[in-house]
């Protein structure tokens, strides 16, 4: 009796199927309250933005973090120390019309954000993509611990256990923004698994 343990992969990819938008404000400036305004001002044109894309069936969900202020000091390149106020703001937007996300990036940029998008796929494909994948994986596994039981003059006559390997699933591109030419990414969607298969 031998006990042959192989590892097993399934990989797939697929379209991204919604891209959430994060916008990111920091606004300085030598006076606290002025500070604060501005970034108020801005942070409020974002937050409605969001709820309008959100409103119009173009997003499916966005979420307006509360706004931070904080007094920092920096040095120049001569050397000068400076004391200045930063407001920090975030809005999150996740689009479902993904032709619509270079447009929105463009906007939102214009208004002073800072914006990098995720892309990702709905919970629905993930989940029937990553099911099937198991399927995949653990069939990989199997060929492959018949196969070395074969060199050895043997068959597999049982399986002794399988194992998901952690840190799988499923993987997709971050971008700094959009852009005319703007591309779609696939995501990947992996399943691993460890198998231990007994052979006589």
């Amino acid at each position: 009796m031998t006990v042959i343990t192989v590892a097993g992969l399934g990989e797939n990819h697929h379209r991204a199927e919604r891209a959430t938008l994060t916008a990111e404000i920091a606004i300085a400036h030598a006076d606290r309250a002025t500070s604060i305004r501005q970034g108020t001002a801005v942070h409020a044109q974002l937050a409605e933005e969001a709820a309008r894309l959100r409103a119009s069936g173009a997003a499916t969900w966005h979420s307006v973090d509360v706004l931070s202020t904080s007094a920092r000091v920096w040095t120049d390149k001569d050397g000068v120390k400076h004391r200045d106020h930063l407001t920090r703001g975030t809005v999150r937007v996740k689009m479902s019309r993904l032709a619509e996300v270079a447009d929105v990036v463009a906007a939102l940029s214009a208004l002073g954000a800072t914006v990098s998008t995720s892309w990702a796929l709905t919970e629905v494909t993930r989940d029937a993509v990553t099911r099937h994948l198991r399927t995949v994986a653990v069939t990989d596994a199997r060929a492959k611990a018949d196969d070395f039981a074969a060199a050895l003059g043997q068959t597999v006559q049982r399986v002794v256990a399988i194992r998901e390997d952690d840190g799988y699933g499923p993987q997709g591109g971050r971008g700094a923004g959009g852009g005319p030419e703007l591309t779609i990414p696939e995501i990947t969607v992996r399943v691993a698994v460890k198998g231990d298969f007994e052979t006589e």
